[in-house]
């Protein structure tokens, strides 16, 4: 779930931004006997959002009995930043936290420098991961070794895939994850009309599963630890999808 938007027309302003957390609060409620952990994500696309931690606590705050795992980006983020969220979200009570790369904030092209593994080795000999679960993202295709043991010697709790377009993919993953012995989550996004243009952005062809995503979803389940299901521009479909999958 993307946690609402902080500026309107490049403003701030407080009654739309109440309004729409609690329309996010009340989405996060009908997921409520559908799903294990509702995700949160950190400023997609570079979009100036509430922090996924803070969105995670309002979401508790309602008495949603879900488990809360949260994306952390490092783009713009120092090791001072990274330590204030990763404490908010451990005091917060999130289950886990995704630490990734982010996309560049609109209209600053500037970053920290700090890349995901360096900021998971980081937290990981600070002892952070000692009481809150740290992963990391990896491609749909496992691409060049060098960058997979960058990560890998990271020690993540689990990897989280970006969006799969086919089994064969995941499997992949998992065979040059397995030997590690570190979960993976599979990401796979809900096939609609309204999500095209976010399927085009990430180069994502969904025709494999486009007529059978339940199947789909389910044979990944069976490969992965997780399943994480995103519907960036269509809350209705996911929620649809999910509703398919427990007559199942």
């Amino acid at each position: 779930m993307n946690p609402p938007k902080i500026l309107a027309d490049r403003r701030f302003d407080l009654a739309l931004l109440k309004n729409e957390t609690l329309e996010f609060t009340d989405r996060a409620s009908k997921l409520i006997g559908l799903v294990k952990n509702i995700h949160v994500t950190d400023s997609v696309l570079g979009l100036a959002r509430l922090s996924s931690v803070t969105a995670a606590s309002l979401i508790m705050k309602t008495g949603n009995p879900l488990s809360l795992t949260c994306s952390v980006r490092v783009r713009d983020r120092n090791r001072t930043s990274l330590r204030q969220i990763v404490s908010d979200a451990i005091l917060t009570g999130v289950k886990s936290l995704l630490i990734l790369m982010g996309d560049d904030p609109c209209g600053d092209v500037n970053h920290s420098g700090l890349r995901p593994s360096e900021a998971l080795k980081m937290l990981n000999i600070e002892k952070y991961g000692s009481v809150i679960k740290l992963g990391l993202a990896l491609p749909s295709k496992i691409g060049r070794q060098d960058n997979l043991q960058s990560k890998l010697s990271a020690e993540p709790n689990f990897f989280v895939t970006q969006c799969i377009a086919s089994i064969s993919q995941l499997k992949e993953i998992k065979a040059a994850i397995d030997p590690h012995k570190i979960p993976i989550i599979a990401c796979i996004m809900v096939p609609s009309e309204k999500n095209k243009k976010s399927a085009e952005r990430i180069g994502l062809d969904w025709r494999g599963y486009y007529s059978d995503p339940v199947d789909f979803i389910m044979k990944a389940g069976e490969i992965a630890a997780e399943v994480q299901l995103t519907s960036p521009n269509n809350f209705r479909a996911g929620i649809e999808i999910l509703e398919r999958m427990r007559t199942k």
